[in-house]
Parts: structure tokens; C-alpha cells; sequence
């Protein structure tokens, strides 16, 4: 019986352990879910949030562009090439036109490619040629006397220290004026330059004495026979400097480039140099680009443009 007892009582504390385990199970299930599931590793916990991107901003809009720096000198000078009727500036030895003359008016200085015939006629330079005798002067204007196609009488001789000048009227048109002019020798000699370069040897002064003023009066006249006397040019300034042994002429003149298609015209500045050595007289020659700016015409002139 008590056999019995015991056996009937050993199933119920089984059963009470059961529970108890049961218990503990569903509470250690419940703790491991509040602390983010089993394993406590590092790898299975949940994958932090991605940091928040910051918002998009777009890029501001270019600021215009504004007009580069402009002196007021510069926008003078290419307001005088807009205008075309001042190439050069208040003080630059320029002849004025003869007020007796109604017609065209050709002035041209002899040069040694205007004698020349046939293969001599092909030169490695070209030069205005010089002489000492009148009667040779009036030879080399005898054989350029043809204008348009008809002879030209030799109305006038003239001479100072400088050149010969011989007048001529075409027969073809008498209120044209033909000017030849030749330089004399014992004023200037021209033989070793070349007008077709840029830079090189440009004679040899040989009045005497050598001034910083007969420089300035022969480079400013020399610009009157060159490409830089012509539309969409204009001198700035001429000034002369002493640098030790030598005197020397610069002639500071802007050209306009145009544009095309509504963009800017550009000016270019250059300098046109002689030097004259004070010992001997001899002449050498250069231009020099020095810097260019960009502007448009306008009603005042001219302005600064960027375009």
C-alpha cells in the first residue's frame, strides 16, 4: 500500500518539476527577446541606421562677368580709331595737306625696287634711295613719271637739307598733285635697311650734330610712309628717352583687330623704337607688342567689353 502511495505520489512531483522547468524556459525565452535575441554576438544584433545624408544644394549661378579694367587713355585711343579722323596725337610732326591742291594728292619716296628692271628688280632689300645732285634726283622722277597710264609734267623742284622734292601734274587729271621725294645722302642714308621687316638696321643719320630732335622729327616723318599711317591704327604717344651712348624715338600706336559675329574688337599696343647711336649716327629699328585690351564701340566712343 504504501508501495502504492509512493508511486502515485512520484508522477505528481514529476509533473510540479515539469511545470516549474516550463516556467523557467518561457521566462528565459521572454528575458533573451527583450535583449534583442540569442547569441548576444555582435554580428547578429540589428544593423545600426545609415547616418542622414545631408539635402541636396545646387550650385549658384555664375556671377556675370564684368568688363576687365580699362585706363581712360586706352579707351581715348581706340575711340579715335573708332572715329577715324585722328591718327595721331596734338604735337606729332605731320604734314598738313596743301590747301591749293583740289584733287588726289600721291607723295612717294624713290626706292631702289622703282629703278630696278627685270631679274635686278628681284632684291633681298628694299630701300628709299639717296643723292647729293639735284640733276639725279630729276632723272629717277623722269622715269616714275607715268600716272595712270599718261605722262605727268614736272611742275616744281624743291630742296631743303633734308630731300629733294619734285612736283608733277598728271596730264590725265590737272588738280592731282605726284610729290617724288628723295632723300640727300648727307642727311640720310638708307641702303642697309630693308622696309619690308619689323626690325633691323634703319640707316645712318648723317647730319651733324646728332639731336634727340632731329631723331624725333625723322621717326615721326618715317611713320607717315608706313602701313601704321592707314584706317583702324593711331599713334598714342612719341617720346624720345637718352640711353647712354644712344638716343631713343618711341612711337607708342594701338591697332584695332575687329570682331566678328557681335564679339569684342581687340586693340593691340605696340612700340615702334628707333635708336640712333650718338658716335656715329647709325640707326636700327624694332617693333614691339605690348599689350592688348578689349572693347565696343558706343555713342561716347568707346567702352570696355568682355565678350
Amino acid at each position: 500500500m504504501e508501495t502504492m502511495k509512493a508511486s502515485a505520489i512520484e508522477p505528481i512531483r514529476v509533473q510540479r518539476m515539469n511545470k516549474v522547468n516550463l516556467l523557467a524556459l518561457v521566462a528565459f525565452a521572454l528575458l533573451t527577446a527583450a535583449c534583442g535575441g540569442g547569441g548576444g554576438g555582435a554580428g547578429s544584433s540589428a544593423p545600426a541606421s545609415a547616418p542622414s545624408q545631408p539635402a541636396s544644394v545646387p550650385d549658384p549661378a555664375p556671377a556675370p562677368t564684368a568688363p576687365p579694367s580699362t585706363s581712360s587713355a586706352d579707351l581715348q585711343l581706340a575711340a579715335r580709331i573708332y572715329k577715324g579722323d585722328a591718327r595721331t596725337p596734338a604735337g606729332f610732326d605731320v604734314e598738313t595737306r596743301p590747301a591749293n591742291v583740289a584733287g588726289t594728292i600721291a607723295t612717294k619716296h624713290l626706292k631702289n625696287t622703282d629703278l630696278a628692271t627685270g631679274p635686278q628688280g628681284i632684291t633681298t632689300s628694299v630701300y628709299e634711295i639717296c643723292t647729293n645732285d639735284l640733276a639725279q634726283a630729276i632723272d629717277w622722277s623722269e622715269r616714275q613719271a607715268t600716272w595712270q597710264g599718261q605722262y605727268s609734267d614736272l611742275s616744281e623742284v624743291r630742296s631743303d637739307a633734308r630731300m629733294f622734292e619734285l612736283v608733277r601734274v598728271p596730264r590725265s587729271d590737272p588738280s592731282a598733285m605726284i610729290r617724288h621725294r628723295v632723300f640727300r645722302c648727307d642727311y640720310l642714308d638708307r641702303s642697309d635697311t630693308d622696309l619690308r621687316a619689323d626690325a633691323g638696321a634703319a640707316g645712318s643719320m648723317n647730319q651733324r650734330p646728332l639731336t634727340a630732335v632731329e631723331l624725333e622729327k625723322l621717326a615721326e616723318y618715317l611713320w607717315q610712309f608706313t602701313m601704321f599711317n592707314n584706317s583702324d591704327y593711331a599713334v598714342e604717344s612719341s617720346v624720345t628717352t637718352n640711353n647712354g651712348g644712344s638716343l631713343v624715338q618711341t612711337i607708342r600706336m594701338g591697332q584695332m583687330i575687329r570682331g566678328s559675329g557681335g564679339a569684342c574688337d581687340t586693340v593691340q599696343i605696340s612700340d615702334w623704337t628707333h635708336t640712333m647711336n650718338t658716335a656715329d649716327g647709325s640707326l636700327s629699328r624694332v617693333l614691339t607688342p605690348v599689350r592688348s585690351f578689349k572693347v565696343t564701340g558706343s555713342g561716347a566712343g568707346a567702352q570696355a567689353c568682355s565678350g
